[in-house]
């Protein structure tokens, strides 16, 4: 397969717009009430010590990706199922964005219009990147990614005069309990989710650094998530807020200066629309990457087509309807997700510590 190179700066934009992705116009989880801040800053505390095994991983195995990794370490056999276990989590979560795109196309922007409609065309110009490689993709992300900070900030800007600063109190009304799970669900998603740009990390270029990647890639996303959440909370209160499916665009939709500049939720809509598209890229990305390794094809592009193809098709009927993707999204998810975030990287670092500590070992009698 063709290597593909890509500069930190392109790899940190897409790891943002990919981590930001649909929670920027979903929110986050609301157990909490008016605490949910909290949980956004405590996810993104929890969520560090992962980040570092990941960029540990990649100092261990330098230039490969996570389905190199887990056949260096688990063998052809074991290693290529659990790789194609991964495939099925890219391949899913692909499919998850796109849902959640064609049910606010549906519920929001175009009522009258079926939502496969507008998820085609997301899908089809996500195989159309994809296939022009991840170096079209750090390209594109990095300017989208200053365009979307931009239109966060204006929007941020006109909502001031709007922001209602008693909503804060009384903090900690429901207790730490909805805090707590709160802040796991944000672990789970959309922090943890970066797991999947572990499929990519043969795409780093030699000078780029991993640890310097996930961790800017942290604090951006959790800087941007933790603005949207708290602009929300403010304009919208705990109350309304829990009872919205897209509270940004309800809280961008509510900013009016003057009688002549309104309708600003258009414009939060077209930021949902980039990180949206850059995180279903991802996912069809490293699904494709993943296939080809576990099949020795030549090339991932011969693929690409097909899974994204079948991303769309599946993402048309993985709910049942808006009500179940919230549930699912923020309860049932970090349950599902936990393994693929969590206990296999673990499992991996731990097996490739003790192997290359027992490489060490017999370097060292050898030399003896």
């Amino acid at each position: 397969m063709n290597k593909e190179m890509i500069p930190t700066g392109h790899a940190i934009s897409i790891a943002v717009l990919f981590t930001v992705g649909t929670s920027i116009f979903m929110g986050v989880p609301e157990e909490s009430g008016n605490s949910n801040w909290i949980s956004v800053l405590l996810a993104m505390v929890l969520v560090v010590p992962l980040l570092l095994i990941y960029a540990r991983l990649h100092l261990i195995f330098p230039g490969k990706d996570l389905f190199d990794m887990l056949i260096a370490v688990f063998g052809k056999v074991i290693g290529r199922f659990i790789s194609c276990l991964y495939i099925w989590y890219a391949f899913h979560l692909g499919a998850l964005v796109l849902n959640v795109f064609g049910e606010f196309s549906k519920t929001v922007a175009l009522t009258e219009t079926p939502m496969l409609a507008p998820m085609l065309c997301l899908g089809l110009l996500g195989v159309w990147v994809v296939k022009s490689g991840i170096e079209v993709l750090g390209r594109s992300a990095k300017l989208l990614l200053l365009f979307t900070v931009a239109v966060e900030i204006v929007i941020l800007t006109l909502a001031i005069s709007k922001l209602e600063y008693h909503h804060f109190l009384p903090l900690f009304d429901k207790g730490w309990h909805p805090v707590v799970s709160d802040t796991l669900g944000l672990f789970s998603f959309p922090f943890a989710e970066i797991v999947i740009f572990l499929g990519a990390f043969s795409s780093l270029s030699g000078k780029s650094s991993a640890k310097k990647i996930l961790l800017g890639n942290v604090l951006i996303s959790g800087v941007v998530i933790l603005i949207v959440t708290l602009r929300n909370l403010l304009m919208l209160g705990p109350e309304v807020l829990s009872g919205q499916y897209f509270p940004s665009y309800v809280s961008a939709g509510r900013i009016n200066v003057g009688d002549f500049l309104t309708r600003i939720e258009a414009s939060s809509a077209v930021a949902f629309v980039i990180t949206t598209f850059i995180k279903a890229s991802v996912c069809l990305y490293v699904a494709s990457i993943g296939l080809a390794k576990v099949f020795k094809l030549k090339s991932y592009r011969s693929v690409v087509l097909q899974i994204g193809l079948l991303m769309i098709y599946f993402a048309d009927f993985v709910y049942k309807d808006i009500m179940e993707m919230q549930y699912i999204s923020y309860h049932i998810y970090k349950i599902y997700a936990f393994p693929f975030q969590v206990i296999i990287p673990l499992v991996l670092w731990i097996c490739a510590e003790i192997k290359v500590s027992k490489s060490k070992n017999k370097q060292v009698a050898s030399q003896q």
